[in-house]
């Protein structure tokens, strides 16, 4: 089967992360810590020597993301599972659009990604809906787009 790509565009803060995995398989999303009244999305954080816990904004386009160490902007950081500590950083040589450096990856439902840029205060991110007939299933008959994953 041939795929095209087809480009949406969202207006920011229109949805959120309900569910986001590492590689293997386990959730990030964190109900102790809510960002603008949903669950966080955590992960560990290493830059150089240090190392600590940032819990990301689940709202797609929201960046309001509370870091537990001091990392300055502008740095390229490691991101990890809290859970099994493996790593989030893609593998294949791609890199952001806008700055060139590394990337990470969230697997999503239904063969969903949401990639973003490992360069600390960069707000590239992607979400790559792959199964758009279950997508569009969860949202049907609903006035926000926020169920979608």
């Amino acid at each position: 089967m041939h795929a095209e790509k087809v480009i949406i565009e969202i207006p920011s803060q229109a949805l959120h992360l309900e569910h986001a995995y590492c590689p293997d398989g386990h959730s990030l999303m964190d109900p102790t810590v809510p960002i603008n009244g949903y669950p966080s999305i955590k992960v560990l954080l290493r830059y150089g020597e240090t190392e600590g816990v940032v819990h990301l904004d689940p709202v797609y386009g929201s960046f309001h993301n509370i870091f537990d160490v001091d990392i300055p902007d502008d740095v390229i950081v490691s991101m990890f599972c809290p859970t099994c500590h493996t790593s989030m950083q893609l593998d294949d040589g791609r890199v952001c659009d806008w700055c060139f450096s590394p990337l990470f990856q969230f697997y999503l439902p239904n063969g969903g990604l949401l990639e973003g840029c490992l360069k600390v205060g960069c707000h590239q991110h992607k979400l790559k809906l792959v199964d758009i007939d279950a997508q569009l299933g969860m949202v049907h008959g609903h006035d926000e787009i926020q169920l979608l994953m």
